[in-house]
Order: structure tokens, then sequence, then C-alpha cells
């Protein structure tokens, strides 16, 4: 229960309150005085509890004199709205604290005319005007101290608000990251998809280049062979590729989730964007090998057409001397025959070398075609 604080009476904690003039005007209230022993001690807004004998009032100070601090015996004062009513209020309240409550006595009233000081000035009671039943004046006392304790609940619930304002704004910028990070998702699905096609259009190239390795020679073969290779390789940097945007995806989703702060937001995004640039490294990497692959294949084409064109001159040449040794030959076993009345018996013999040659001479032509 609040302590009440007396008129130049010292309290339990030591303060008391010396009331100079309480004034009442047509629209306020004005209450000013002196305050002992409060060093150190922190005001809240001053409300002022009007009472009378079935009815009571409570009124919160004007913001004009605030802050309402007081310092040790400087003149203080709180001014509160106010209206004339028929009614006659017997004393009033003057509250500043949670365990700050001093009893003051009104204008006009019998208790303020009993209680007129010497001097001119007005002294807080110490002791309250009874009211006709000790239960009523119990009862009001209980609804004054739960008024009390129900303006500290604002107080906490004011604090409330402000933390419950201060976590919005930290929200609103939580939720902020989380659409650069949905951005950043979304971008990498289209990067995604751009690379797909790519990929497609590239295993078009590669079907119709396995269709000329069929029809091509060995040697054309190995530089197929090696464009796949490089075709295996790149494949395998997008597989390598798509999984990293896979555990990205899912990195990003468990954020969006979980609403995570706007540092690690970002730190995951920056490390998104060099996981894709690594990814995008690897994939000109393998553009690159695809390219010498298709390189070397040209060479070693040009290579194979300058062996084919040597080969065939060769055999053109070959050709010529097998037909030319055959002729003479054929000269030579003509100038050396036998008289007329000896061919008739080894004719055969006499041309055995010459069908020989010509034979060996169309095997080496059909090697040399063959190969």
């Amino acid at each position: 229960m609040a302590e009440a604080v007396e008129s130049a009476t010292t309290s339990a904690s030591g303060i008391a309150f010396e009331l100079d003039k309480i004034e009442a005007g047509s629209d306020r209230l004005e209450v000013n005085g002196r305050w002992f022993g409060v060093r150190g001690r922190r005001f809240i807004r001053p409300s002022l509890t009007l009472l009378a004998e079935e009815d009571q009032r409570r009124l919160l100070a004007h913001l004009d004199h605030k802050p309402w601090a007081a310092e040790e015996g400087e003149p203080w004062k709180a001014s509160f709205p106010y209206e004339q009513r028929d009614e006659e209020w017997i004393e009033a309240e003057l509250n500043v604290a949670p365990d700050i409550t001093v009893s003051l006595p009104l204008p006009g009233s019998p208790r303020a005319k009993r209680r007129r000081a010497p001097g001119g000035k007005d002294a807080a009671s110490p002791h309250r005007t009874r009211a006709p039943s000790a239960e009523l004046v119990k009862a009001r006392r209980e609804i004054h101290r739960l008024g009390r304790e129900l303006q500290r609940r604002d107080a906490e619930i004011g604090e409330l608000s402000n933390e419950l304002a201060r976590r919005g704004a930290k929200l609103e910028e939580v939720s902020g990251a989380r659409d650069a990070a949905r951005e950043a998702q979304e971008s990498a699905a289209e990067e995604r998809e751009r690379l797909m096609r790519a990929r497609g259009e590239a295993l078009q190239l590669r079907d119709a280049a396995a269709t000329e390795r069929d029809e091509a020679a060995q040697a054309r073969e190995e530089a197929l062979r090696l464009r796949d290779g490089a075709l295996a390789a790149r494949d395998e940097a997008l597989s390598e590729r798509r999984a990293a945007i896979d555990e990205r995806d899912e990195m990003s989703a468990k954020l969006a989730g979980a609403l995570a702060s706007q540092e690690g937001a970002l730190a995951e995004r920056k490390d998104s964007a060099a996981e894709r640039d690594a990814l995008i490294a690897e994939r000109d990497g393998a553009l690159r090998t695809r390219d010498d692959a298709l390189a070397a294949r040209d060479q070693a084409v040009a290579e194979r057409d300058e062996l084919s064109a040597t080969m065939e001159r060769l055999r053109l040449e070959r050709d010529d001397a097998v037909a030319s040794r055959g002729a003479a030959l054929v000269m030579r076993n003509a100038a050396n025959a036998p008289p007329a009345y000896r061919r008739e018996g080894s004719r055969i013999l006499h041309f055995l070398p010459a069908l020989v040659v010509v034979a060996i001479a169309l095997i080496a032509a059909l090697a040399f075609h063959l190969i």
C-alpha cells in the first residue's frame, strides 16, 4: 500500500511536503509547495484525487510544468484541470510516486477553514476528515490504493508498448531482409533455367556431333571422344551447381520460416553469391575445355585430310611405276622370246612372269586402297 506523506511531517522514509498555497480557478486547480527528503527520488506525472462524502474524482496534472522532479526545499508547482461543481469536496490526495501520497485541504472546504495557517499559508493536514463510517473510509483508501496500482500498471503497459514498437520495427527490418533473400532466390532460379536451356542446346549439338562421329574415320572419333569428355565435365559441373542451388534454396526457405536477423540474411546472401560466382567460373572452364576439344578435332581432321591426299598421290605414283614395270617386262620377254618352233611348247612359261607381276600390282593397289 502506498505511504501517505503529510504536510510538515517526516515520513518513515524521511519525505515531507510543505504546502504554500492551493488555488482554484475557473478551469484549473494549482498546487504550490516545497518538498523535503526527496533527493534522488523520481516523480511520475502527479495526480490529484478529489474526495467527497460519496464521490471521488481523479485528475492528472497539466503538462505545463513538466518535468515535476522536485529539488530539496525549492518551490514546486503542479496544476490540474478543475471545474466548479455543486458537490462539496472534502479533501484531496496528491500522488507523485507509487509510494508518496499527500493529503491536502481544498479551498472553501470546512477542513481548509479549520486548518488555515497563521501566516496566510495553507498547511496540508496530518489527519484526514473522517467519513461518516469507518467502512466507507476503508473502502475509499482501498480504491485509492487500487488507483495508484492502476497508474503504475499503466506506466508498465506504456513501457511494454514502446518495447513492442521497437520489436515491430526490428520485425520490419527482418522482413525487408527476407524479401531481399527471396529476390536473390528468384534470380538464382532464373539463372538455373537459363543454364538448363543452354545445357539442352549443348546436348543437341552433342547429338549432331555424335552422328558425324559415326560417319568419320578413327582420327575423328578420337577427337569426338575428347569432346565427349569435355561435355561430361561440363555436365558434372552443372550437376554440382544444381545441387548447390538446391541447398541454397533450402537455406533460403529456412531463413524465411525462422525470420532470422538482417545480418544473418545478408551474410547468407553474400555466401550464395560467392558460390554462384564459383559455379559460373566452373561453367566457363568447362566451356573453354569444350572449345579446346573442338579445335583439336578440327586440327585432327585437317591432318587426316592432308594424309589422305598424300596417300592418294603415292598410290597413283605406285600404280604408274607398276604399270611401267609390267610394260618393260613384257617388252623384255618379247625381245628374249625363242624362235617360232619353240613358242608353241612353252607359251604359258613365257607369259608367267608378266602374270605374276600384274597380280602383285593388283594386290598392292588393293591393299593401299583399303588403307
